[in-house]
């Protein structure tokens, strides 16, 4: 079996993510064998948006692909970074389709893997959830149904990201892709992951024996927070309704995501390990 390995990892928290990131990739490449590393951006700019300078910084750090959520606009000016062709990162694919940005990702790996592996077309995905989210968006169902009938290469495999609040839309996303993206004349869905919720979830698992299903990958920053953000800060806006900034804290850096081990020759999943990797102080 030929087998590829790629690294997802969750939502990056201001300067502190970025670090986590640069410090997580040498030990996902070397000590768990990862070929390529996918990078969730949307936090990366202070906690809130990505700028350009942010998504480089990323991809300086290892990340062959960056994708983005909620936040995607927070910095207007990095429309003109998802508009290039020439940069792996890409916004969410339900927002309209009159949106600046791509919508997907081709991952660029045959620099990165060994003599004699060989890979698929290989695309990456995200989608945002409607339930509970701020930003509107059209059904994530419909765009992956729309944005995978459109791939020319009906042998590519694919990585789903759903970024949402509710657990259960993004376990029905992933079964929905394992009923109607799993046919050998088609591009297949090797995985859905989730994000958005800044905190790991333990329900990583393979559905079917096909697809990789996680409902969220949890977070690259400061795990002594409130979700990446300054532990007195959100308590003196919770508990006393106060004034407060809500910085991104700074303490007990972690990287948080998961590893995909994918069978080429089959276009499935075989397994799914979450990451958690400590950044020394």
């Amino acid at each position: 079996m030929s087998e590829l390995r790629i690294a997802f990892l969750g939502d990056v928290g201001g300067s502190p993510g970025r670090r986590a990131v640069a410090h997580a990739w040498p030990k996902l490449r070397d000590l768990h064998g990862a070929h390529a590393l996918i990078v969730n951006g949307e936090n990366a700019r202070n906690g809130s948006g990505c700028s350009a300078d942010n998504y480089r910084e990323l991809r300086r750090a290892g990340a062959d692909a960056v994708t983005l959520g909620d936040h995607v606009f927070k910095d207007r000016a990095i429309a003109d970074v998802l508009e290039d062709r020439l940069h792996p990162i890409a916004r969410p694919a339900n927002l309209s389709l009159h949106a600046p940005g791509k919508r997907l990702i081709r991952l660029e790996l045959p620099d990165k893997l060994p003599p004699g592996l060989r890979s698929r077309p290989i695309y990456v995905l995200t989608v945002l959830g409607r339930l509970y989210m701020p930003l509107l968006a059209n059904s994530p169902f419909e765009a992956v149904d729309r944005e995978l009938s459109a791939l020319p290469e009906p042998d590519a495999m694919v990585i789903v990201e759903i970024h949402a609040e509710a657990t259960s839309e993004k376990q029905a996303l992933a079964w929905h892709c394992l009923e109607r993206w799993s046919s050998p004349t088609a591009p297949t869905v090797v995985a859905v992951l989730g994000t958005h919720t800044h905190v790991q979830t333990a329900d990583a698992r393979v559905l079917e024996h096909r697809l990789a299903a996680m409902t969220d990958l949890g977070m690259c920053g400061p795990h002594r927070s409130v979700i990446g953000r300054d532990v007195a800060a959100t308590l003196n806006a919770m508990v006393r309704q106060g004034p407060a900034s809500l910085d991104v804290a700074t303490d007990e850096n972690q990287a948080c995501g998961a590893l995909l081990r994918l069978d080429v020759e089959h276009r499935r999943s075989v397994a799914i390990e979450p990451i958690r990797i400590t950044v020394p102080d």
